[in-house]
């Protein structure tokens, strides 16, 4: 569905100045189906890859293709996807109803005074219809922004930073709308710096640091690491075996660790001698955990 292939990208700021590079022989694909997390710290190239991604920037080297196709502004495949920037501007004078009518039929489509309310009202915006966007907040914005993408159901959705600077309640309503796209069909390629957002969505995360990309896997195998591990508490014990790591002790009363594969012969061992476990949590890295590790990785003296 999308390919970068060596894609490299410079600025040049000033006439003498050495250019900036901003992406470094990017290459990745997004097959369909895929929900595909672009993470990396500020100024790692994740919002140019994705105006490569979308035909808006030209890369100085490599190439993009789109459906099978190199990107082109105005160009067929533009019916077929959505784009949600970082931060959409609008018409304020608009009234919320106003603009998502409006935003919609420039894609082509044709929308109806029921279509334009059903949409409003999946998205929580239905009594706001008649308020004007200059009086709305960030979050409301961002779902007008959203119901563009409803009105053509795209099969590749594009979204910068879509859940910056919104409330926890706004962030929750709109994690389950894009997950709902997901499940019917929708391709989806997202910025973010919440990661706990992106474990909850992403099949898949592609993680850049100064325009090169250094992880590219399923979300599922950069959570998985040998140090996955149960932390337990257990009670009664005299001789505890070599496969836990006492963590403290509190009377008859320990807290260790142990390795996933000695689960078995724990519950064995707890059985034989009737103990008592209080807990026993299985503790897996976080994609917070998993993202840092990548970084110290390319920067060992950070």
């Amino acid at each position: 569905m999308l390919a970068a292939e060596d894609v490299t990208v410079r600025f040049r700021k000033g006439f003498r100045r050495r250019p900036i590079v901003a992406l470094d022989h990017l290459s990745l694909r997004v097959q369909e189906g895929d929900f595909l997390a672009l993470l990396g710290e500020n100024g790692a190239g994740k919002s140019t890859a994705m105006y490569c991604f979308l035909g808006l920037i030209h890369p100085t080297q490599g190439r993009v293709l789109l459906f099978g196709q190199r990107p082109e502004l105005g160009g067929r495949s533009y019916g077929r996807i959505a784009y949600l920037p970082e931060e959409p501007h609008y018409h304020l004078y608009l009234t919320v109803e106003e603009a998502v009518t409006y935003y919609a039929r420039l894609s082509g489509a044709r929308v109806t005074t029921a279509e334009v309310g059903s949409v409003l009202e999946r998205l929580g915006l239905a009594e706001f219809r008649h308020l004007r966007l200059s009086k709305c907040s960030k979050g409301m914005k961002q779902k007008v922004g959203i119901a563009q993408c409803l009105f053509h159901q795209p099969v590749l959705l594009f979204l910068d930073e879509p859940m910056r600077g919104l409330d926890p309640i706004i962030v929750r309503e709109f994690r389950e709308i894009l997950a709902n796209l997901h499940r019917e069909g929708a391709t989806i390629i997202m910025n973010s710096h919440m990661l706990s957002e992106v474990e909850a969505l992403a099949s898949r995360v592609a993680i850049l640091d100064r325009g090169r990309l250094v992880a590219h896997d399923t979300l599922t195998n950069l959570l998985r690491t040998e140090q996955d591990h149960y932390s337990l508490e257990l009670a009664g014990a005299d001789a505890l075996p070599p496969y836990l790591t006492i963590q403290s002790r509190n009377g008859g009363t320990v807290q260790a660790t142990m390795p996933v594969g000695s689960f078995d012969d724990f519950m064995s061992y707890v059985r034989e001698r009737q103990l008592k476990v209080s807990s026993c949590v299985l503790t897996r890295r976080s994609l917070e955990d998993s993202f840092l590790s990548v970084l110290r990785k390319e920067k060992p003296d950070a």
